[in-house]
């Protein structure tokens, strides 16, 4: 199964064969389609039969086992079907530039705070981000807030590329996240806002950072020790 939103977040329809169906289930040979994870939402959108065009609403989109299966609102989908994908791209859109935003945030609380991030949740409306920080008040937020939006206005570029796992364990910067990293691979993805911060990270991301638009604070919460929270949304 390839993952073709790992090294292209933009594409927006392919062709693909059905390798397996479980129920409503389906699995394809490749998918555009983001799978839940990491705090993000997954894709929706249509699987279209392509020698009919019958339409299969995709309603969710898990991975488990390094298997990603779709999840349909009908049955009649088998195996050998060649299909259309078309995800819904002003959803994936607004989940891109809302990952993007949160790896500008998390790059600076990470290098000017000295934290780590300990959970991140991001949505249609809005993000946040957990911080493992003692000393935690709005305006301290608030003025991270708005140095993030002075490195979004430099339109600096975002890169996607692979570095064995030896080399990537040995730069403890790529990893921002509190808990261990314990996946088994020989290689990581890696997120590179250029001369910014680089993050070890499997998600869709915007190509430059002025597609993010503006970062504006909606609340924090102090959720006990050394938890903070962060709630922000793009503009």
């Amino acid at each position: 199964m390839q993952a073709l939103y790992m090294d292209d977040s933009y594409l927006r329809e392919v062709k693909s064969i059905v390798d397996e169906v479980s129920g409503r289930c389906i699995f394809l040979n490749k998918t555009i389609f983001f799978p839940k994870g990491g705090g993000v939402l997954n894709d929706t959108g249509k699987l279209i039969r392509a020698n009919d065009k019958k339409e299969f609403n995709v309603l969710s989109v898990g991975k488990s086992d390094n298997k990603i299966s779709h999840e349909v609102d009908e049955d009649g989908l088998n195996i050998g079907d060649e299909i259309i994908e078309k995800i819904d791209w002003d959803r994936r859109y607004l989940l891109m530039r809302y990952h993007t935003a949160a790896h500008v945030l998390s790059g600076l609380f990470s290098k000017e705070l000295k934290c780590l991030i300990t959970g991140n949740q991001l949505e249609l409306n809005k993000g946040r981000i957990d911080l493992d920080l003692e000393d935690f008040n709005k305006d301290l937020i608030q003025r991270y807030i708005n140095e993030a939006n002075k490195v979004i206005e430099k339109n600096l570029n975002v890169e996607i590329y692979y570095i064995k796992k030896e080399e990537a364990m040995k730069d403890s910067n790529l990893f921002k996240l509190a808990m261990n990293f314990k996946h088994e691979v020989d290689e990581l993805r890696i997120v590179d806002i250029k001369d910014f911060d680089r993050q070890a990270d499997g998600g869709c991301h915007v190509k430059s950072l002025k597609e993010i638009g503006r970062i504006e604070l909606l609340n924090i919460e102090n959720k006990g020790k050394n938890n903070r929270r962060v709630y922000f949304k793009i503009i």
